[in-house]
């Protein structure tokens, strides 16, 4: 079962916000980090997360005696708090688009 690593979120996250402000983030090697490559990691761990809880749902209804039902919950709670705070930011980028496409020049 996937689960979501917050230390690697967090660096994700001083990672944007180092970017935002000017400064280049580096991975654990030293090259720098992409915001397209670290959106593009987060949507793959979300669609991981969601065909793992559909895996588990589907062998849960057919019987099979190592899922248990608590497990299929878990990982429906997963994928579903990872699709809400993905949709979280993407409406915020939308937002800053829209901010920054009204601004007057």
């Amino acid at each position: 079962m996937s689960e979501i690593n917050t230390v690697s979120l967090l660096n994700q996250l001083r990672g944007m916000s180092s970017e935002a402000q000017g400064v280049k983030p580096f991975d654990a090697v030293g090259n720098p980090v992409k915001f397209g490559e670290v959106f593009q990691n987060a949507l793959g761990d979300v669609n991981n997360l969601q065909h793992n809880t559909e895996v588990l749902r589907t062998q849960f209804e057919l019987g099979d005696d190592k899922v248990s039902i608590g497990d299929v919950m878990v990982a429906a709670q997963k994928s579903s708090l990872a699709f809400e705070a993905t949709l979280r930011v993407r409406n915020k980028l939308v937002q800053a688009y829209q901010d920054i496409m009204n601004m007057p020049v």
